[in-house]
């Protein structure tokens, strides 16, 4: 890699370990007594609840990984089989990030945890991210590079 170029690349979660069961024991190991959504496997992506799957991009920042989600239908990609109807007004601010971030944020495939980046797409070349762990809003902006044919992002105030 050269310098100053920063490394993403899309992450399918594996089927093993179940990911209902991680949510379950970062739950119990955060003292949270019941889940209502957990993140599962789903069509090659991370389902959440009712949402379409996530696609799911890795990155790597200063020795730590970065998981970034993103729902298909805002970046225009189709995934077979995921409903093509428009998402939920309020999806992005109801989503219990909590609950989807905690298990992926301790999956087996990162040594030394994650920081988990939900991604929003209000329109433009203008993005939303709301971060468990540590912000990282230039990988997001890389992923949504290679996922667009937008090439400058901006956050979102």
């Amino acid at each position: 890699m050269l310098d100053g170029m920063l490394s993403v690349e899309p992450w399918i979660p594996p089927v093993v370990p179940d990911l209902a069961a991680l949510a379950m024991a970062a739950a119990d190991a955060a003292g949270v007594g019941s889940l209502r959504a957990w993140p599962e496997w789903r069509k090659g992506g991370i389902g959440f609840g009712d949402l379409p799957p996530f696609l799911s991009w890795l990155g790597r920042q200063d020795g730590i990984s970065h998981l970034i989600l993103l729902q298909p239908r805002e970046v225009g990609a189709l995934i077979p089989g995921a409903r093509t109807a428009p998402l939920p007004p309020g999806w992005f601010e109801a989503l219990d990030l909590d609950a989807l971030a905690r298990p992926l944020a301790n999956h087996p495939d990162f040594p030394g945890g994650a920081s988990v980046h939900l991604v929003h797409l209000p329109g433009g070349e203008r993005f939303q991210v709301r971060t468990y762990g540590s912000p990282a809003p230039e990988l997001v902006a890389e992923v949504l590079k290679r996922t667009s044919h937008i090439q400058i992002w901006n956050l979102a105030d």
